[in-house]
């Protein structure tokens, strides 16, 4: 018994002070129990952030600010680039993307860089910014990239608008809205045209950093991919691809008729635009046949072709408008009087509207990617937005009425264009 200072008696239950001592001891276990596992996972938190250059917590994320002069053009961000990247990298708050093709068509040797993506930085995965959308305003000396399937295509209004039911899913899988994104390519330039996509279509430009190019990173991440005598070895990098074939395109409705370019109406002559065709040479080539001089005039003929070939395909990938007429022969079509046929039917219309047309033979025409799908002549084509609309088949007996019957043409014709601006 204990007696307290105010005379009252505390009765001590040696039964219940045994249990008050188990209780505390399972307390001071749990919480060892429970600092030794904080203590394992701050060490390793701060082991996988010292291997990034990071020590402790996360490094605090400055907004992103693009930077000045030609750099700034493309969006590259001041204050996160190629100089510093190492110190944001493996982030679990962050995504990681490499916005090259694996082999670009784009000629990018031409001002100092690599069509081929020869290496990348640790961490990032590879999704080619050209099967996403269409690329366009590369410079003139690079040429042109890839220009076939992508995922989202641009309308009339600059608007980004999805080619297959899945593209949106597609693009927030592969661009998740809660992380950090951190984008790169080769220069700068895909990163920043990614970075405007994104924006556009709704996600948050204070979360999405350009960090410029591989071209012009020195850090301790670099991984090189191996080269081969065939080129390189893309076997090991991080690459996402897009099956287009395994995707549910959304058919467009085209309104029709439709207008071809503006440039191609009002033409006083109606002869079509002299400049794609071989006809000057016509002349020269016959004078000179089975001769020395021919070999040269077919030299020259030749080089000739390529080069009107590749303007057609320059204006395929410049998603033009317009109206070829493809001829046999290496030369033009000239309009016999008085003969009905495919040519005379189409070039009358042409004349009668005021409206141009590409008069070209078969040599410029293989040289076009338009040969991969309509191999024979005479055939007249309506290509819209860089793709062939209609065109006349040679080996359809449906089509002959086109040739042997000028209303039949006209019709047919002003089904698909106004020939009226």
């Amino acid at each position: 018994m204990y007696i307290v200072n105010n005379n009252e008696e505390i009765i001590t239950d040696p039964t219940k002070k045994k249990f008050n001592k188990g209780i505390i001891a399972i307390i001071a276990s749990v919480l060892l129990i429970v600092i030794g596992v904080i203590f394992l996972l701050t060490s390793n938190n701060k082991s996988n952030n010292t291997e990034n250059g990071n020590e402790g917590n996360l490094k605090p994320l400055p907004l992103p600010e693009v930077t000045g002069g030609e750099r700034g053009q493309l969006g590259i961000d001041k204050n996160i680039n190629e100089s510093n990247i190492d110190e944001y990298l493996n982030r679990s708050d962050s995504v990681y993307r490499d916005m090259r093709m694996l082999d670009d068509p784009a000629q990018y040797e031409n001002i100092g860089g690599d069509r081929f993506l020869s290496g990348y930085i640790k961490g990032f995965e590879v999704i080619p910014l050209p099967y996403i959308v269409p690329v366009e305003g590369l410079p003139e000396v690079v040429g042109s990239t890839y220009s076939g399937k992508t995922l989202f295509g641009v309308d009339e209004n600059g608007n980004y608008v999805p080619n297959y039911e899945e593209s949106l899913s597609i693009i927030e899988e592969l661009f998740p809205k809660d992380k950090v994104i951190f984008l790169m390519c080769g220069g700068g330039g895909y990163a920043g045209m990614t970075k405007a996509f994104l924006v556009s279509l709704g996600w948050d430009e204070t979360k999405i950093y350009n960090i410029g190019g591989y071209w012009y990173y020195e850090g301790k991440n670099d991984i090189k991919v191996n080269k081969t005598e065939d080129g390189y070895d893309f076997s090991t990098v991080p690459y996402h691809e897009i099956k287009f074939d395994e995707l549910k395109e959304i058919k467009k409705e085209i309104e029709l008729p439709i207008y071809i370019d503006d440039k191609y109406y009002n033409n006083a002559s109606g002869k079509g635009i002299e400049e794609l065709n071989l006809y000057e040479y016509k002349s020269e080539y016959t004078a000179f046949a089975g001769t020395d001089k021919a070999t040269e005039i077919e030299e020259k003929i030749d080089n000739k072709s390529v080069e009107y070939g590749k303007k057609i395909n320059q204006m395929l990938d410049n998603k033009e408008s317009f109206v070829i007429l493809l001829t046999n022969g290496d030369f033009c079509y000239s309009s016999i009087e008085g003969e009905v046929s495919l040519e005379n039917n189409i070039l009358a219309l042409a004349k009668e509207n005021d409206l141009y047309i590409y008069n070209i033979g078969l040599k410029i025409y293989k040289n076009s990617r338009l040969f991969e799908k309509v191999k024979y002549a005479p055939s007249v084509m309506i290509i819209y937005k860089g793709e062939i609309l209609a065109y006349t088949d040679a080996e359809s007996n449906d089509d002959l009425k086109y040739s042997n019957s000028k209303e039949d043409f006209n019709k047919w014709f002003t089904s698909y264009v106004r020939v009226k601006k």
